[in-house]
């Protein structure tokens, strides 16, 4: 088996070590795994502020690709990750191997994670941000319901996420789109629109594979044992 390198980043809301158990079961399987933090969430709450936005967030990912020297790397987000693993994509085209966009967003150049999510669920997560001084939107509690006892601890940490991160349009040259291996995994149960949408659009791509699972949107707690088979399998 050919052991690779892989990058796992987190989504809105939660900690990195959201992805612990998916993570064991890849290290598991020989590969190197890297979960990168990203300012102001989970174990990084202390630096939370105003001033993060989705630079920030591309920027904590791409310290990690350096700080470690990756090269021929697969990289892998979930949710609000898809904004962040697209940036650095765009940054990094020449070292990715592949890409898995886990029931996440996929922008275009321009495109903000408020614009994806259609005006009234951005001016609802707008609104929840001014209760909380217009600088973070608070955790839905929704997202917890399937995930099993033993693993429900990692779901009760989560924290305000900034709301710049989701008002900053994403600026992409195109170098993304050299990354021709992408696989697009939808979370069935319970289906957000804004993420069946996405995974309407590109099960019709041919330059793009993807699946359905039988998971809520936490789908790497709910069913982590398949989510590491996934990813095993298609990076080969």
């Amino acid at each position: 088996m050919t052991s690779r390198k892989i990058v796992l980043v987190q989504g809105a809301w939660g900690s990195s070590a959201s992805w612990t158990p998916v993570a064991d079961l890849l290290r598991n399987m020989g590969h190197q795994v890297f979960v990168p933090s990203l300012t102001g969430l989970g174990e990084r709450t202390h630096l939370f502020s105003g001033s993060i936005n989705l630079d920030t967030h591309i920027g904590d990912v791409s310290g990690l690709i350096e700080a470690e020297g990756l090269e021929e790397f697969d990289l892998v987000g979930h949710s609000y990750g898809g904004m962040v693993i697209t940036g650095v994509a765009d940054r990094y085209a020449d070292r990715i191997r592949t890409l898995t966009y886990l029931d996440a967003f996929l922008p275009e150049d321009g495109q903000s994670a408020l614009d994806l999510l259609g005006p009234d669920v951005a001016l609802a997560n707008i609104a929840m941000a001014g209760e909380l001084g217009g600088v973070g939107v608070p955790p839905p509690a929704r997202h917890a319901t399937r995930v099993p006892d033993h693993l429900r601890h990692y779901m009760t940490g989560r924290s305000p996420h900034p709301i710049a991160t989701m008002i900053q349009k994403i600026r992409l040259t195109g170098a993304h789109r050299k990354i021709t291996r992408r696989l697009y995994v939808s979370a069935n149960v319970d289906q957000s629109k804004i993420f069946s949408g996405i995974y309407a659009r590109v099960s019709t791509d041919p330059s793009w594979q993807s699946m359905e699972v039988p998971s809520g949107h936490m789908l790497q707690l709910e069913m982590p044992e398949e989510v590491a088979r996934i990813i095993h399998a298609f990076i080969g």
